[in-house]
């Protein structure tokens, strides 16, 4: 239960964009058919006001975000730009009820004669639209929408400007026909609200009637229904502490106020717009990193089939020639009995002397005696040698997959490009993807990536998200650090920076590196630790470390 970007939240975005007004229209961009960025010149300052119609992310906010823009405008950019680019912002138009905000223009046309504009962001989920008017006409909108579509408004240029349609849901404003509304639908008040009222999400409404203490009430309750009413509309006017909640450091939604029956780690921020930015460039930062791991992980799975294959053809392999000491014996035991054996005889019952009893003996009859002893032992050479040749490819292919093991670990923590590039690196050393033909005068202009640092009492902990950052913090560290990792499992390396740690720093150091590895949903996970200068690093995170002791501890972020 989320998605409070309501009527409530963008009103109360929009109050902030009251900054613009007067100010002057400079440039209009698109980096995307659905977004516009209009960059406007205040007293304050320049500001770059994003409007988009995205059908899963529509919004209206200040950003400092930049986007990238295309190499050539559309004509649909060519048509804002040519009304919108000087024109001034008079007003900031408002709706508490619906999620649409509205810019009053005032411009000149190409005669200098002043004229008024209205640019609409209807900020309504899938309908969601821009769309510039002027005298009350559509002169043209990002998402063009036809008389045929069902259900739908047409939004064409000619066409009268209608808003969107009215959902038939009712304003906390109207207090007398809400109220009545309410009790019409009766049973529990949290469901009648939730499908009366305009404005407001569901996770707003619950949030509304935990604070005023009607959970639970009926739909007949006067005075509950009143009490929500007055603490909804007041929501409208309290003073804002702007809040983004993120979980696992992904971001969840954005609020006017931190909500009490949401969970999740809240950070906040000095303006609604600013923690909206934040949530969407969070999103978009999450979106793009997950688009360049992916041909990594595309790589990574690749390579895990194949060796998951070579593993089951070695171990077909071990098993069709698990007879290879058969083919010896009977050899022995046919060259022994040629006497007995001839051309012709398709098996033989001989004495086998290693048990003392008699083994029948299967031979292919077009050869003598001799030929067949001769083909026990080809048989018996060639399946020795295919065992020592499966062994070698299922023990490769088993180090191939625990590499693999660790480096689907390592793309799981990645949380910049440039940690995917490190993983990149890593991938191309092992032949799984190709060298891309800029990448080393690139990797000359970038740092390498940092490791997460912990402050445990005092004592910095340092923990790798990769084998790149593995190699530095390990190579990098004092003979008299602590270097901890989980045991027997994946994991990153860990760090301890002190000479003399104490039990506690340990502990809480081994929970930290327990939850960075393959075993976090695991409780009691055993932690070795070591000094630095009892670790042996081969490269590519692969270690020898001597003199380690174990703690058992649960996984703690």
């Amino acid at each position: 239960m989320r998605m409070p970007k309501d009527a409530l939240t963008i009103y109360r975005a929009a109050q902030e964009l009251d900054a613009l007004v007067g100010g002057k229209i400079d440039k209009v961009n698109m980096p995307d058919r659905d977004t516009m960025i209009l960059l406007v010149h205040t007293r304050s300052g320049n500001k770059r006001l994003l409007l988009s119609c995205n059908p899963s992310l529509p919004r209206a906010h200040i950003t400092e975000r930049k986007y990238v823009n295309p190499d050539v405008a559309s004509g649909t950019l060519m048509y804002f730009r040519k009304r919108l680019v000087g024109a001034g912002i008079a007003e900031v138009i408002k709706d508490r009820a619906e999620r649409v905000v509205a810019f009053r223009l005032a411009a000149r046309d190409e005669l200098l004669r002043p004229v008024e504009y209205v640019l609409y962001a209807e900020l309504t989920g899938k309908c969601a639209n821009i769309v510039f008017v002027e005298n009350g006409v559509v002169g043209n909108a990002l998402r063009r929408v036809t008389a045929e579509a069902p259900g739908k408004r047409a939004v064409l240029p000619g066409l009268e400007y209608a808003p969107p349609n009215a959902t038939g849901r009712v304003s906390v404003f109207k207090k007398t026909t809400f109220r009545e509304r309410v009790k019409e639908l009766g049973g529990d008040l949290k469901t009648a609200v939730d499908k009366t009222v305009s404005g407001l999400a569901r996770a707003t409404v619950v949030e509304i009637l935990g604070s005023i203490g009607a959970d639970g009430k009926s739909a007949d309750d006067r005075a509950a229904i009143d009490a929500f009413i007055d603490a909804a509309a007041g929501m409208y006017a309290a003073p804002l502490d702007p809040t983004v909640t993120f979980e696992d450091g992904a971001p969840v939604d954005y609020f006017c106020f931190p909500y009490r029956t949401v969970g999740g780690d809240a950070v906040h921020y000095p303006t609604l717009n600013a923690a909206m930015d934040a949530y969407y460039s969070a999103l978009f930062d999450a979106a793009e990193l997950a688009m360049h791991a992916k041909p990594l992980k595309a790589a990574v799975k690749s390579a895990v089939n194949k060796n998951k294959k070579r593993l089951a053809e070695a171990s077909d392999k071990l098993e069709q020639s698990s007879d290879y000491e058969k083919d010896k014996l009977y050899g022995e035991l046919i060259t022994a009995n040629i006497y007995r054996i001839k051309r012709g005889d398709d098996s033989a019952t001989l004495d086998n002397w290693y048990d003392g009893g008699t083994v029948v003996v299967t031979l292919d009859p077009t050869k003598t005696a001799a030929q067949n002893a001769a083909a026990r032992f080809k048989s018996y050479n060639k399946k020795k040698t295919a065992i020592r040749y499966a062994e070698a490819a299922a023990d490769t292919a088993r180090a191939a997959l625990d590499r693999l093991d660790g480096i689907i670990a390592e793309l799981a923590l990645c949380t910049t490009r440039r940690e995917l590039a490190e993983v990149r690196e890593e991938l191309v050393a092992l032949g799984l993807i190709k060298q891309q033909p800029f990448k080393k005068a690139k990797k000359q202009t970038e740092p390498p990536s940092e490791p997460y640092a912990f402050d445990i009492d005092g004592a910095t902990l340092m923990v790798g998200k990769n084998h790149a950052q593995n190699d530095r913090i390990t190579r990098g560290a004092a003979k008299t650090d602590t270097w901890l990792h989980v045991k027997d499992a994946h994991g990153c390396h860990a760090v301890l920076k002190t000479a003399d740690p104490t039990s506690a720093q340990l502990e809480r150091a081994a929970e930290i590196a327990a939850y960075y590895s393959a075993s976090r949903g695991s409780e009691n996970v055993a932690v070795d630790y070591t000094l630095v200068k009892h670790v042996h690093p081969h490269g590519g995170g692969r270690v020898e470390y001597t003199d380690q002791k174990t703690l058992y501890v649960t996984p703690k972020p």
